[in-house]
C-alpha cells in the first residue's frame, strides 16, 4: 500500500485512463442485443468499448465569466453577502433552516462535532468506510471513535451493528453516505431517538441523495458537505454545514469567526471579545460566487446521473459476477459521485480484480478498486492521537492499548468491500447519454465472455 495514497490522488488515478483513437463501435450495445458476437477485448488488441472520451469534470460555463470577474473587480473578496446568498440557496436545497458555509468539508466536519457536547471518553460510533477527514473531530474532542460494520450489498453502516456497539458513554452517531449512496436513515435515527444520540452526516459525496423525498443533510443535527473540485457541487474548496437548530448554527457561526459573537461581521476588528474557543473557517466571496453558478444545473445534472445510474443498474445487475450496490428501501436519489459495484472474480474464470481493471480501462472505461486496503481503524494517526497526555489521562491502559482497540473495532463486512469494490468514477461520465452506459454495459460484457483467455493472456 502507497502511504502517501490521498482522494485526490484515487480521483486523478482512476480518471485519468488512457482512450486509444479508434473507431467507435455500432451504436446499441445493450448485452441482450449482442449474443454471443462479442468482440474482442481492448486489452487483448480489440477496439475499446467506449473510445469517444468521456465529459470533464469539473465543467465551466463561459457564460458566467463576468459574473465572476464581477466578483473579483469590486474586490470584496472576504466573507461578505455572496455567502449568505450561497448558504440560503443551499440550506432550501437541502430542506434545513440554516447553513454554514466554511473553507472545506474538512473543517465542517470537524466543526460540526466540536460544537456539540462530545467530551473526553464519550464515544462517537462512526462509518468504517471512509476517509480520515470524518473522524478528525471526534480526536479533536479527545473522545473515543468505534467503528460499526458496513453492509457488504449496500457499502453503508449497518443499523444493527451500530446497536451492538452502543454503551451507556455513546453520545453521537456519524453515518458517511460514501458514493453518494444514502444511509439507513430512516432507522439509524430511530436507534439515535430511542438513545438520545447527536447524528452527524457526513455527505461530503451526497449532494442531493434523498430518502422519501427528504435530502441527507436534513436527518441529524447536522449534514457536513464538501465541495472540492472531484465532488458534484464543485467549487475547487468549499464545505457547508446544514442544521435546523439556530442555537447551534449560531454556535458554529461563531466558532468560524474566532468565537466572535454572532453579530460581529467576519473581517471586523472591535474590543468586543470572544466568547468561545473559534477559529477562521470562513468561506470566501469568491468560492461562493463559484458555488452559486454551479448550484443553477445542480439538479437538472442530479436528475441526469440518476437517469443513466439507474439504467446502469439495470443492464448489469444479470452479468453474473456484477452485483450493483443495493439502495435501501424509499431512496429515490443518489448523487453519483461514484458508481459502485462488487466484483465476484469466481464468476470470471478467476480473473482478480487487478486485471479486471486493467481490462476495464482498456475498454475506455475508468475505474478503481475504491478505498486501498488499510482499515481505517488500524490508521497511525489514531494511534498517535491516543499517545496524547489528554487520552492517556482520561483512557484507561486497555483503551488505548492499540492493538486491542484495532481488535475491538475489526469490521469483516468492510474488509469483504475493500476486497471487491469497484468504483466508476462517474461525476462526468454520468452526464453522458444511454450509448455512453451501453458502452460500459458493453465493456462487462465482453470481459465477462473472455476471461479466461484475459486471465491467462
Amino acid at each position: 500500500m502507497k502511504t502517501n495514497w490521498t482522494r485526490r490522488n484515487f480521483i486523478k488515478a482512476s480518471s485519468a485512463t488512457a482512450i486509444g483513437s479508434v473507431a467507435a463501435l455500432a451504436a446499441n450495445h445493450s448485452i441482450f442485443a449482442l449474443g454471443d458476437n462479442v468482440s474482442e477485448p481492448a486489452i487483448l488488441g480489440g477496439s475499446p468499448a467506449h473510445s469517444s472520451g468521456w465529459q470533464n469534470w469539473p465543467q465551466w460555463d463561459a457564460a458566467d465569466d463576468p459574473f465572476i470577474a464581477d466578483v473579483m473587480h469590486k474586490l470584496v473578496w472576504s466573507r461578505s453577502k455572496l455567502v449568505t446568498q450561497f448558504e440560503e440557496e443551499w440550506a432550501q436545497m437541502i430542506g434545513t433552516n440554516h447553513c454554514l458555509a466554511v473553507v472545506n468539508g474538512t473543517n465542517a466536519l470537524s466543526a460540526a462535532l466540536m460544537q456539540l457536547d462530545i467530551n473526553p471518553t464519550d464515544e462517537v460510533i462512526i462509518a468504517p468506510y471512509t476517509f480520515s477527514a470524518s473522524l478528525l473531530g471526534v480526536l479533536y474532542q479527545k473522545a473515543m471513535p468505534i467503528f460499526a460494520d458496513i453492509d457488504p450489498l449496500t457499502y453503508q453502516i449497518n443499523p444493527e451493528a451500530i446497536r451492538a456497539k452502543i454503551t451507556p458513554r455513546t453520545k453521537a452517531i456519524l453515518p458517511v453516505h460514501i458514493c453518494g449512496f444514502p444511509s439507513d436513515m430512516e432507522n439509524i435515527m430511530k436507534i439515535a431517538k430511542e438513545h438520545n444520540l447527536f447524528v452527524v452526516e457526513d455527505c461530503c459525496q451526497a449532494h442531493l441523495a434523498s430518502i422519501h423525498g427528504k435530502k441527507v443533510g436534513s436527518f441529524g443535527n447536522a449534514g457536513c458537505f464538501s465541495f472540492q473540485t472531484s465532488k458534484v457541487l464543485p467549487i475547487g474548496e468549499g464545505g457547508g454545514i446544514t442544521t435546523d437548530d439556530a442555537d447551534y448554527k449560531n454556535r458554529l457561526y461563531s466558532y468560524h469567526n474566532y468565537g466572535y459573537d454572532p453579530k460581529v461581521a467576519p473581517g471586523a476588528y472591535n474590543s468586543i471579545a470572544a466568547f468561545l474557543v473559534g477559529n477562521k473557517i470562513r468561506m470566501a466571496e469568491y468560492q461562493a460566487a463559484i458555488g452559486l453558478c454551479q448550484l443553477k444545473k445542480l439538479e437538472t445534472q442530479n436528475r441526469l446521473r440518476n437517469e443513466n445510474g439507474d439504467y446502469l443498474t439495470s443492464q448489469i445487475k444479470d452479468i453474473p459476477g456484477i452485483t450493483p450496490v443495493k439502495k435501501y428501501d424509499g431512496v429515490d436519489s443518489v448523487s453519483y459521485y461514484m458508481y459502485p459495484f462488487i466484483y465476484d472474480e469466481n464468476e470470471f474464470k478467476g480473473l482478480p480484480r487487478e486485471k479486471f481493471l486493467q481490462a476495464l480501462q482498456a475498454e475506455g472505461i475508468p475505474a478503481s478498486a475504491g478505498y486501498p486496503n488499510c482499515p481505517i481503524y488500524t490508521q497511525e494517526f489514531i494511534h498517535e492521537a491516543f499517545k496524547s497526555d489528554v487520552y492517556q489521562k482520561f483512557y484507561s491502559p486497555e483503551e488505548l492499548d492499540f492493538n486491542v482497540y484495532k481488535e475491538k473495532n475489526h469490521c469483516p463486512g468492510l474488509i469483504q468491500t475493500f476486497e471487491t469494490s469497484i468504483w466508476i468514477n462517474s461525476s462526468g461520465m454520468f452526464l453522458g447519454s444511454k450509448d455512453d452506459m451501453s458502452d460500459i454495459v458493453l465493456a462487462l460484457d465482453k470481459i465477462h465472455k473472455n476471461a479466461e483467455k484475459i486471465k491467462n493472456a
